[in-house]
């Protein structure tokens, strides 16, 4: 099935557009031999590295004897398949030794040893690094003509009495082990995983002679983890062949109503595409510029997701809605060249604003170098353009798998662009990331196929450090996940992000403040604020994107979380306690907790649960028992043993049930989160929190006993009251502007005061600022501050220390 839709699909293709992904494909049953693979690497490996080839196609030739594959062909013709894949790709000799070699070791009885003294130790590693994690395919030792790598991870039982209960969870568990066995491999050699991804194309070129259910399974394990990491190491063929392969699949009636209606789309685009090159070849003449002009249109499964933004539209008219359906593509000799033709095409037509990418200057992770834009050309019809070298283009077909050759072509030609050097240095970076992942990512199955899925082959942003260090993360990361990529340390104590814009007329950095949870987007210079003061809590876990951040968060709650639960219950316990008069009992809490156990039967009850005092600690802490819930037994349980002294009015510290709030925060300094505070306990009132350097302060220093110890998180009010004051340049309209800026902000003023001084034509506003608790205080506070730096004629806005 898979042969001949392939075979439709290609003679479907109007001539002069090309397809995405233009490897050569296995339409028909060629029955290779070791002569066609020779022609192809005749072509760029020495005399002497042929005739090695032709040493490991031997050995390969007398072990996999009279074995036949489930399609009917000899097993040898399907190492001769990948090799030609390979040296399509121009893989160095010992690649190509590999592939023919890479099923000998498991599937017959030539060790690892022997290959390593008769090929080396490079060609060894690279068979050891496939058989590896092939070995976890777990297949029956029997049935020899089943050979392994045909089936890879396929091991779905032959008949429903030898499947195990558990074979949904079993095969999870195989594709995850897969998974991190390839990272372990690539991490040592690149060539693993490429020989690995060309192993499995071929399969799934020949999948049509395994069983639906088979056939279903790899096809998923395709689309989930071959064809992204495909993608990641920059192989754009063999990523956009593997995912039309899958879809053929996986949805076949889908697939086959994509392939007959973009065909007639393309078709009937040729007049308007074939303009368009006449007039960039034309244009490229006059610059000078030797080029090549090419269109081609995008892979199937990539038009089936684009389709996905356009399902609003009737069917029939989803493809006119593509724009880049078909693209352009201009190939040049150097980067400059790249550079002057973006130019002329800019002084054809008119570029779409946000459009033009410069990925020469800034490659992605990948190594994939190109210029894109998009441009208004005939007819006013957007059409994208790609500018790149020839090298650039192999990069961008094959990703890592180019390294070889165009470091073979630069140890030839001095002249030669070294972007190869660029690229790989970058992947050999991103490799040893993937080791760093791969010990700190779950353990558990299910989780590490998510988080493969999610970190590492996703679609990537790319955002700056102020230092102008690179950072790559999966499209939707927070700043939470960029601190955590940076140093674990860093986001333990996240407590948001600069987003560094441009500069302003005076050349100083304009940059705006953005809490935890906003989304990253591409190109944007982070700068990370820290904390000593902020950790994790449970509810970063919600805005965390990459896996590793989670994981890190989850080790820091499991390690902390109980430790900081403990003390925010006991500090609650402690100031319920101490506001109600019976600050003398906390010592004796744990035994007059244990006496109303066994006094109250209602008490009893409710804290049943809860075996400890810790316990109980580590309940309040983390609000899963109300502090009003133990107030509820035991405040009347002290008054009944006379444990709560009264007040000299002869009333107690909060009565229940009174409507003003335990904690209120002092109106004289107007304490905000991050000022270190002090409580302070009126018998009548509760307790008002101040800044630690308040004045008001100075009457209570004779009475210690007043001076509570508090926290944050002990206070949770809706809004905060913030005094500022600003100093400007008096001017007509000043205070209109101040409100103004401020109502923009969606801040209340509570109040606001003005003089001036009329010889110093200078202005002083003092205004206090409510601010909503539940939008971040901090956030919104620097934000307002900002914009009214900006406010003509001013010179300055801080914080007021004092109201009064």
């Amino acid at each position: 099935m898979a042969t001949d839709s392939n075979k439709i699909a290609a003679e479907s293709f109007v001539p002069s557009i090309a397809t995405a992904a233009p490897l050569r494909k296995n339409l028909t049953p060629s029955h290779l031999t070791l002569a066609d693979l020779l022609v192809e690497t005749s072509k760029y490996l020495s005399p002497e590295d042929i005739e090695r080839i032709r040493q490991a196609y031997a050995l390969a030739d007398r072990a996999h004897k009279g074995v036949v594959r489930r399609s009917g062909e000899p097993y040898i013709e399907h190492p001769i398949e990948v090799a030609l894949l390979l040296a399509e790709m121009r893989i160095d000799a010992e690649g190509i030794m590999a592939a023919l070699l890479h099923d000998v070791v498991e599937d017959t009885d030539y060790t690892l040893d022997e290959l390593r003294e008769q090929f080396g130790t490079a060609v060894a590693s690279i068979v050891d690094g496939v058989t590896k994690f092939d070995a976890l395919a777990s297949q029956p030792a029997s049935a020899a003509s089943e050979q392994s790598s045909e089936l890879e991870s396929s091991t779905e039982p032959e008949t429903p009495a030898e499947r195990p209960p558990s074979s949904i969870v079993d095969k999870r568990r195989q594709r995850s082990e897969t998974v991190r066995k390839m990272l372990l491999a690539m991490a040592e050699d690149p060539r693993v995983v490429v020989l690995k991804l060309a192993d499995r194309l071929h399969n799934m070129r020949t999948l049509s002679a395994m069983s639906p259910a088979q056939q279903q399974n790899k096809a998923r394990e395709t689309s989930e983890i071959y064809a992204p990491l495909a993608r990641r190491l920059g192989m754009m063929q063999v990523q956009a062949e593997l995912e039309d392969l899958a879809l053929l699949y996986l949805e076949p009636e889908r697939y086959e109503w994509l392939r007959q209606e973009v065909a007639e789309e393309v078709k009937r685009r040729v007049p308007y595409v074939a303009e368009i090159c006449r007039i960039l070849r034309e244009e490229m003449q006059r610059a000078g510029i030797r080029a090549e002009v090419h269109a081609w249109h995008k892979h199937l499964a990539s038009i089936n997701r684009k389709l996905d933004d356009v399902t609003h539209l009737h069917i029939g008219n989803e493809l006119s809605q593509i724009h880049d359906l078909v693209s352009f593509r201009i190939l040049v000799d150097t980067d400059n060249e790249c550079y002057l033709a973006l130019g002329h095409i800019h002084a054809l037509w008119r570029p779409k604003d946000g459009r033009i990418k410069d990925f020469i200057a800034t490659p992605k992770l990948n190594g994939y170098q190109s210029l894109h834009t998009t441009v208004f050309c005939l007819d006013n019809r957007l059409a994208e353009i790609q500018i790149r070298t020839h090298d650039m283009q192999r990069t961008a077909d094959y990703g890592i798998a180019s390294y070889w050759y165009l470091k073979e072509r630069v140890g030839r030609d001095e002249a030669s662009p070294n972007s190869w050097s660029l690229s790989y240095r970058e992947m050999v970076a991103w490799i040893e990331q993937l080791r760093q992942w791969q010990r700190e990512l779950p353990q558990s199955a299910d989780e590490f196929v998510e988080a493969v899925k999610g970190d590492i082959f996703q679609e990537q942003i790319f955002v700056f450090t102020p230092k102008g260090e690179v950072k790559d993360l999966p499209r939707g990361s927070t700043p939470l996940d960029m601190a955590y990529r940076i140093h674990t340390d860093i986001g333990d104590h996240c407590a948001g992000a600069r987003i560094i814009t441009n500069m302003d007329e005076s050349g100083r950095l304009v940059t705006r403040l953005v809490p935890l949870d906003y989304e990253l987007k591409g190109g944007e210079i982070v700068d990370i604020v820290t904390s000593r003061t902020v950790h994790p809590t449970r509810d970063w876990l919600s805005f965390a994107r990459t896996a590793a951040a989670r994981n890190k968060i989850r080790r820091y709650l499991k390690t902390y979380e109980r430790e900081i639960n403990l003390q925010m219950g006991r500090e609650r316990l402690d100031l319920t306690l101490k506001t109600a008069g019976a600050a003398g009992v906390n010592e004796r809490v744990e035994d007059l907790i244990q006496r109303l156990r066994s006094e109250d039967p209602a008490a009893g009850t409710a804290l049943k649960k809860y075996a400890t005092l810790d316990d109980i600690y580590v309940a309040l802490g983390r609000e899963d028992l109300q502090i009003e819930e133990i107030k509820k037994y035991l405040l009347p349980f002290l008054r009944k043993h006379g444990e709560i002294v009264p007040s000299k009015s002869g009333e107690h510290v909060a009565i229940e049930g009174e409507a003003t709030s335990l904690v209120k925060l002092a109106q004289c300094c107007c304490p905000i989160p991050g000022d270190a505070i002090v409580g302070v306990l009126n018998p009548n009132k509760g307790m008002f929190v101040h800044r630690s350097d308040c004045r008001m302060l100075r009457r209570y220093r004779s009475n210690p006993n007043a001076l509570v110890e508090v926290n944050w998180l002990q206070i949770e009010p809706e809004n905060y009251l913030v005094p500022v004051t600003l100093i400007a340049h008096d001017r007509s309209g000043l205070l209109r502007d101040v409100a103004a800026v401020v109502a923009d902000a969606g801040i209340n003023m509570t109040s606001v005061t003005s003089s001036t001084n009329t010889s110093l034509q200078k202005a002083v506003i003092t205004a206090t600022l409510e601010i909503d608790a539940a939008r971040g205080v901090i956030d919104q506070i620097e934000r307002v501050l900002r914009r009214l730096r900006q406010v003509k004629n001013v010179v300055s806005v801080e914080r007021a220390p004092y109201t009064r």
